[in-house]
Formats: C-alpha cells, structure tokens, sequence
C-alpha cells in the first residue's frame, strides 16, 4: 500500500477542492446580503465578485488594497454570540478584539465567533470579517514567550484568523510567538520556507474547523502564517510603540510571517513624551497639543519625536513588503485616509468615523470587493 506524505499534489488538489467548496457555499448566500444590505458601495464595486479564499483581508492585500477594522463591542451587558450576529454584516474587513487591556474572556471569544459564523456570509461573499486578537502577553524576550505560547493556541482555537502582539521589543520573542506558538509542527508545507523554530500547535482544533466550515485536516494545512505560507489563512501583526522596540523594529519586520505592524502612537507618546505628553482630564486620556492659551490645535502624534519612530516604521514595513496599520480620517492633515494610504498605510484603524473613512478609502483605490 502506498502512503501518502503530507504536501503530495493529491493532497493539495484535495484540500483545495475542500477548501473552494467552504467558500462556494458561503458566496452562494452573497447576492441576498449585499440585496439587504443598504450600504453604500464603491462607484468601482464588481457586483460579480467571488471571494478566492477564506481570510478576506489576505485577498485584498493581493489585490493592492488596504483593509479597513473596527472593535468587537463585546463588553458588559453585551451577549457575545447576538454580538457575532450583528457584527458578521459590519462595514469593516476586520475586527479588532482587545485583550491587552480587556478582559481575556476566551468563552466570550468562542460566542462570539460563532454568532459571527451564524450570522454571515459578509456581502462580499466570505464566510465573516477577518477577526485578529490583540492577546496580555507582549514581545518581552524569549524566555517569556515561550512561556506564553499556550494564549497563541487558545485564541486561534477559537477559529480566529490573526494575532496581534504589543511591545515587540524583541526578535527572538516574536519569533517564538509566531513559529512555535502560531503554527504547525510541519516542516514540509507545499512552497513554504522552513523555519528554525518548529510550531508546537496540536491536533485538536476542532472547534476553528467547524467555525472555518472546513475538515480539520483542511484546518491544519491552511492555519498557516501568510505571507510565509502562500496558501495560509492566518495573519500575524506586531506593534512597535515603545523606544525598546525602535531598537529591534529592522530585525523584527525581517522576521518571515510578519503580515502587519504598527507603530503605537498612544504608547509611544508615553515613552517619548512622558507625563506632560498626556492631556490631564482629557477625553480618555488622548494626547493632543495645546497653544498657550489653551486651545487645542493637533495631536501629539504630530510631533516631530512622533513622526519618526513611525517613519522608521513605515520603512521597515515597505522595506520587508509588511503592511503598515495607521489610525485615520476624514479631516484633511497628515491623518487624513487618503494621505494615509498614499504614504503606504494597508491596515487602516478607522476610529469615531468608522465607516466614512472606509468609504472615502476604498473611493479613492476603485476598490473591487463588496462592502
């Protein structure tokens, strides 16, 4: 009897037929969505638009176009699967679930995944916005993510499709939070470079597969880091925002598996900045700039300390081909999307404004896909 390694060409026919059939079946329901759905669409909208894979985020990224998140609006009070529901037909491409500071409630996360399953497909035919996790632990050194690889196994058990790691201070950490704790054991995935770290992730995902709606050998083969991985469906960010970080920001982006970063603007202008950086009974803490009388006339993000560490940000990101995350809007000034976008901004957090700063980006790049 002839045994099959992993990675033979009917494996890959296999679980792509697997794979096309998930997203079939979910593109089927597209034309009611966006029929229901009275959002406004891009004058460049293909209305014959088929999704090619699962992470939605990915496919735009291949297309040239930058992708536009918001939060997950789970919180007290809040029923994270009725939650899941409403969000699967949000504006965004992405989610953002915040549990650096928030609370680290991974039954809430299942819920909510699942609400999100239940309730799409989106309007551009994917089974639901891409959903990234924002985990406590943060790239500290080695040693210390070794120790939390388990939170990286956790969350994506749950079916989510990105992991976003705070203080990326050092290489090596984020090296193993994203080889060891992020990925399979495989070293033989089909056009994929080996890498000196082995994943450690086991054979027990059953509850991401059906959330995915693919096999859990499909699971396995596809819950790969991208770019690394061409045919994975996982994205890995980093956040560079305190002067440790700037230290390591060339090393960290050369890492392979990076998909995204950003530069922490409200972080960095607490190491940078210091106590006078931080507006004394302002909104939430925000950091602007006041003249002498008072008045409020930008942010600290402007500063001239500012605008570099994102540049030296900025320019890791184009020089590893990682997509760079910055906050926008619509206001005209260096914040403004499209200025954003033309500086080279991929991953766009759009703020209070949410869905108008999608609008005007995606007018502005004849984005293809429906919202």
């Amino acid at each position: 009897m002839k045994i099959k390694k992993i990675g033979d060409p009917m494996d890959i026919k296999k679980r792509d037929f697997l794979l096309a059939g998930a997203m079939l079946g979910a593109a089927a329901a597209t034309s009611d969505v966006w029929a229901q759905t009275k959002r406004k669409q891009p004058s460049s909208v293909d209305a014959n638009y088929k999704p090619r894979r699962l992470n939605k985020c990915i496919e735009l990224w291949e297309d040239g176009q930058p992708i536009y998140y918001t939060g997950w609006g789970v919180g007290t009070g809040v029923d994270p699967y009725q939650q899941g529901i409403k969000m699967a037909r949000t504006w965004a491409d992405a989610i953002n679930v915040e549990m650096e500071h928030g609370l680290f409630d991974l039954k809430d996360l299942r819920e909510f995944m699942r609400g999100l399953r239940d309730g799409g497909p989106t309007a551009s035919g994917h089974k639901f916005p891409v959903v990234f996790v924002t985990p406590p632990c943060i790239g500290l050194d080695e040693a210390y993510a070794r120790a939390n690889t388990w939170v990286m196994e956790q969350i994506l058990c749950t079916g989510v499709m990105g992991i976003h790691i705070c203080h990326a201070r050092d290489p090596k950490a984020i090296e193993t939070f994203a080889h060891m704790g992020c990925r399979y054991p495989f070293q033989d995935f089909p056009g994929t470079p080996k890498t000196k770290m082995q994943g450690i992730r086991g054979n027990s995902a059953n509850y991401a597969a059906d959330i995915w709606g693919v096999s859990g050998g499909t699971y396995q083969h596809i819950a790969d880091l991208w770019p690394l991985n061409p045919r994975g469906e996982i994205i890995f960010g980093v956040k560079i925002e305190d002067t440790y970080a700037d230290k390591t920001v060339d090393q960290t982006m050369a890492i392979p598996g990076i998909a995204y970063a950003e530069w922490g603007p409200g972080d960095h202008n607490l190491w940078l900045n210091g106590y006078n950086g931080v507006e004394d009974g302002g909104e939430s803490g925000h950091p602007v700039l006041r003249d002498a009388s008072g008045k409020v006339v930008g942010d600290v993000s402007a500063l001239p300390n500012m605008e570099a560490v994102r540049q030296k940000t900025l320019d890791a990101c184009k020089k590893n081909k990682v997509m760079f995350l910055n906050a926008a809007e619509t206001e005209p000034g260096h914040n403004n999307v499209i200025q954003q976008i033309k500086d080279g901004t991929m991953m766009v957090s759009a703020g209070r404004e949410g869905e108008k700063v999608a609008q005007m980006g995606r007018d502005y790049t004849k984005r293809k896909m429906p919202v």
